[in-house]
């Protein structure tokens, strides 16, 4: 007797959506192009068990995002699963479903931080505490100087990707920490060190459950009790054991060791349980935390089994042309499922000015266009972004920034705005009093200075800075006082000579001496190197500059007139600001998303590959085109175009 198939309302599934929803196979992994509908067949996945007899308590899904969470719900209410059994069902994010179950294992104790300004003391007091430990063995390794907003980002980030990895506790055994494993980790000491005070303040002492848990550590905390085999009982009456008949995963291709380790042992507790994961492996970003294509692969079949396989080809997203060139740069077979046609513009440009007044342009076409609604610049490196957003300013062009921050607002760009506006005593470009605290709190975080005030010596350092910035940034001319007497005076001796010599050319004020020393003065790396932690962020600071440095000599009068533009533009952008159909976006920020016209700019050789190398630059342009529903627009040096676009099949081969 064949199984009865449930038969969705409101959609018609495809042959591969069909064959997916009623395959029996204990381990099932669908190899999913972008656009190919992943969430909705997992839905149909999920109905399918459902209509054979499983309860709603006995089907977990897990996913990487709460979003994902939702849009998994979503699409079983579009397919006609009852609310009432899409209420039962398990739908968690790993976090989630970990926290859940440590609750029950551990009890309510354990407080969970889910914002910066909660989790700052305690990472504050892991610097301190790591800094001070009197049997360090690396000291020269711990000098960094400054306890910033930007360095906790950082650090935080830097412990999403090694928690995620687990690549500590895989590492240590009966080794210390040391430089060496830093870098076979992709961090740096400091980072390592301050991440086992934080541990430690974290754990607090307790045997039974941590003093707090930030985002991810549930996940982490699991899966780091599952490899020690630490209060957790085995068996039937293991917590794990839940009774479940299928288990499924979306967006298989985000998963990292630590999730990889909680799935196992749900594999391994519920023996009798299906499992559905479905991922893309060629949009595995490594910025993520710690994912790897290897657990749609080696790592799966070496350590759960052997899965059967099926494809998920057909983008419903985009056109034929599109997935062709997607099947091409990805060297894996591509369909459209429909008669969609998305339409592949290539726009070259002989330099980089030219390129972002040509992107500046068809953003004002854009917006006077009705049949398209948004229009996403995607970029490999936020320095990408500077002569972009200049020609959109000049022209008045609003836009929203989504994972990059616009270029006038960065840190590094308002330290040298504020040191020009030192040096010419004229600080009417920063007429807000909220900007003119930015100004001040990026001086102090690359200057590595401290407030030394009297009046506020009986409080922290923090606070000390926010109520000194905020009484010199109240009026404008508050503000050469405290860059005189607070970020100059205290600056860190690494720092103090480079401000020097970068405002010595800034006061000169002439373009040729500026575009050749200027960058060499300020040594913005290693400015950033000794506050920041992430190389990629130290590298962004640099290159950000270095944009800055030619959109000032690109007025060709005097760098006066160069940073006077730059304040216009400031004025510009606060003048424009709300939601828009324009939007500079990172492409990490736009995974997951779709619009209906995608622009990536930047595609000449050499420029779109990253430090992490061609693969990952491969996966991440991939993301970029797959975002596209109708119109896609490539910007490239014709002279020098990136050997992505020849792989795509969008340029002919040499």
């Amino acid at each position: 007797m064949s199984d009865p198939i449930f038969v969705p309302a409101g959609i018609r599934p495809s042959d591969e959506q069909q064959t997916i929803q009623t395959t029996r196979a204990r381990h099932l992994l669908i190899e999913a192009n972008a656009g190919a509908a992943k969430t909705t067949t997992l839905a149909l996945r999920i109905a399918q068990a459902l209509h054979r007899g499983a309860s709603p308590q006995m089907i977990l899904a897990l996913t990487y995002t709460a979003p994902a969470v939702q849009a998994l719900q979503a699409q079983l209410r579009l397919i006609g699963v009852p609310a009432a059994q899409i209420a039962a069902l398990r739908i968690h994010t790993f976090e989630s479903f970990s926290a859940e179950l440590l609750l029950a294992l551990e009890g309510p104790g354990a407080l969970q931080l889910a914002s910066l300004e909660q989790i700052r003391p305690y990472l504050l007091r892991a610097i301190e505490r790591a800094q001070s430990w009197p049997d360090e063995r690396y000291p020269e390794e711990m000098a960094v100087t400054a306890s910033s907003e930007a360095l906790v980002e950082g650090l935080l980030q830097s412990f999403a990707v090694l928690k995620g990895g687990l690549g500590v506790e895989q590492r240590l055994g009966d080794v210390g920490l040391s430089p060496e494993m830093a870098e076979e980790l992709g961090c740096d000491y400091f980072t390592l060190r301050v991440r086992g005070a934080f541990e430690a303040i974290r754990r607090g002492g307790h045997p039974d459950h941590p003093a707090f848990r930030f985002d991810g550590d549930a996940c982490y905390d699991l899966a780091r009790a599952l490899l020690a085999e630490e209060g957790l009982a085995t068996g039937e009456h293991s917590p794990l054991a839940l009774g479940l008949a299928l288990i499924v995963v979306d967006e298989m291709h985000d998963t990292n060791r630590a999730m990889f380790t909680v799935l196992k042992a749900l594999l391994q507790h519920n023996p009798r349980a299906a499992f559905v994961g479905v991922g893309d492996r060629d949009q595995v970003i490594h910025s993520q935390a710690g994912a790897e294509a290897g657990f749609m692969r080696e790592h799966f079949e070496q350590e759960i089994g052997q899965p059967m396989r099926l494809p998920l080809t057909a983008s419903h997203r985009f056109g034929a042309t599109l997935a062709q060139a997607a099947g091409l740069l990805a060297c894996k077979p591509y369909l459209a499922a429909g008669l969609r046609a998305t339409e592949i513009c290539l726009l070259p440009a002989d330099s980089h000015r030219l390129q972002a007044q040509l992107i500046a342009r068809i953003a004002q076409e854009h917006l006077a266009q009705s049949g398209l609604q948004d229009l996403r610049l995607l970029l490999r490196r936020p320095s990408q972004s500077v002569l972009i957003e200049r020609e959109l300013l000049k022209l008045g062009i609003a836009y929203d920034a989504q994972g990059l921050r616009p270029f006038l607002q960065r840190r590094e760009v308002l330290l040298v705005r504020g040191l020009q506006a030192f040096c010419s005593n004229d600080f009417s470009g920063f007429p807000d009093k909220a900007q003119r605290a930015q100004v001040l709190e990026a001086m102090m975080l690359f200057c590595g200075a401290w407030i030394d005030s009297t009046e506020l010596r009986h409080v922290d350092a923090v606070t000390a800075q926010r109520r000194a910035i905020e009484e010199a940034a109240s009026p404008v001319d508050g503000m050469h006082d405290f860059i005189a007497n607070q970020v100059l005076r205290t600056a860190s001796d690494f720092a103090r000579p480079r401000l020097h010599a970068a405002m010595e050319l800034l006061r000169a004020g002439g373009l040729s001496t500026f575009a050749r020393g200027f960058m060499q003065a300020l040594d913005p790396a290693g400015l950033a190197r000794a506050v920041l932690v992430r190389r990629e962020d130290i590298t962004q600071v640099r290159d950000n500059i270095a944009q800055l440095v030619q959109v000032v000599l690109a007025e060709d009068t005097s760098v006066a007139d160069g940073f006077q533009m730059l304040h216009a533009l400031a004025l510009v952008q606060s003048r424009v600001r709300g939601k828009s159909r324009v939007t500079l976006s990172s492409i990490e920020a736009a995974k997951g998303l779709e619009f209906d016209h995608v622009l990536i700019p930047h595609l000449g050789r050499g420029e779109f590959v990253g430090e992490a190398g061609a693969a990952e630059s491969r996966n991440l342009l991939y993301v970029a085109m797959t975002r596209a529903r109708q119109r896609l627009t490539l910007a490239f040096n014709p002279q020098a175009p990136s050997r992505f676009l020849l792989d795509a099949g969008l340029l002919p081969g040499p």
